[in-house]
């Protein structure tokens, strides 16, 4: 064999172990690196929690359409795996994407209060999650969620699961905290009055604000409580006057917006 030979077969090797270590590395970064985007999916709520290959999806939008549009962004082609799918209310404004997810990606466990509804809208879901055989819990005060690399969601309310037939959804809604290292979420559904619900609760970095900025949510008190340095309001064309002027006038002067 000549030199020549064996030099281009060393490099060829070299550039092999080169790559391969390169594929490692990019892996290893990617599986730790933690996101969080809120979907603009118009009059609606969709979270999606991403680190790495590992996703959880809070609300799902008004419309399926809009939902894949927006995850195909941020999910790989490769993966066609949601962990883990959570509704924090049955309103069609936070459950309508789901039966398209569904019925695209492979959901491994869904997550609800157990209250249902009779609309069109979570019928439809409810057959997709029997036809997929995705697994249902209940999630309540004390239920947790960790991530494979650090970060985890606390249910806060409601304090216990909730009967299927359980009358005024936004009541009802999950609120949930989500911590990574030392920078805190709270996430808050539709939830009105919430300082009603959550007499005790620990300041946080970043307050998605209730039910669409409404004015019965995200009071002056509330505010106090929590101290956000941020908020963000998932809000879009609608006939409800979303989000109020008085809620953007409390977060203004608290100087959170």
């Amino acid at each position: 064999m000549s030199k020549n030979h064996l030099f281009r077969s060393f490099i060829i090797i070299i550039s092999f172990f080169v790559v391969f270590a390169l594929c490692l590395f990019w892996f290893e970064r990617y599986e730790r690196t933690t996101r969080i985007v809120f979907l603009s999916v118009g009059e609606g709520d969709a979270i999606l929690i991403l680190q790495g290959s590992h996703q959880i999806l809070i609300d799902g939008g008004r419309n399926g359409k809009d939902l894949l549009s927006h995850i195909g962004r941020y999910v790989p082609f490769w993966d066609r795996t949601i962990e883990t799918v959570i509704a924090t209310h049955p309103d069609a404004d936070h459950i309508g994407g789901f039966p398209d997810l569904i019925r695209t990606y492979n959901v491994d466990v869904f997550l609800s209060t157990g209250a249902e509804s009779e609309t069109e809208t979570f019928l439809l879901l409810k057959k997709r999650l029997e036809e997929n055989a995705v697994r249902r819990e209940k999630v309540f005060l004390g239920s947790t969620l960790s991530f494979p690399f650090g970060g985890m969601i606390e249910i806060l309310f409601p304090q216990t699961p909730l009967p299927k037939e359980t009358k005024e959804s936004n009541i009802g809604s999950l609120v949930m905290r989500f911590t990574y290292g030392a920078t805190s979420m709270l996430f808050t559904g539709d939830l009105p009055n919430e300082e009603t619900f959550l007499k005790e609760i620990n300041p946080v970095d970043i307050l998605k604000v209730s039910h669409h900025g409404s004015r019965y949510s995200t009071s002056e008190s509330f505010l106090d409580q929590l101290k956000p340095k941020d908020a963000i309001i998932s809000v879009g064309k609608n006939r409800y006057g979303h989000p109020s002027i008085d809620v953007l006038n409390r977060l203004k002067k608290k100087e959170i917006i």
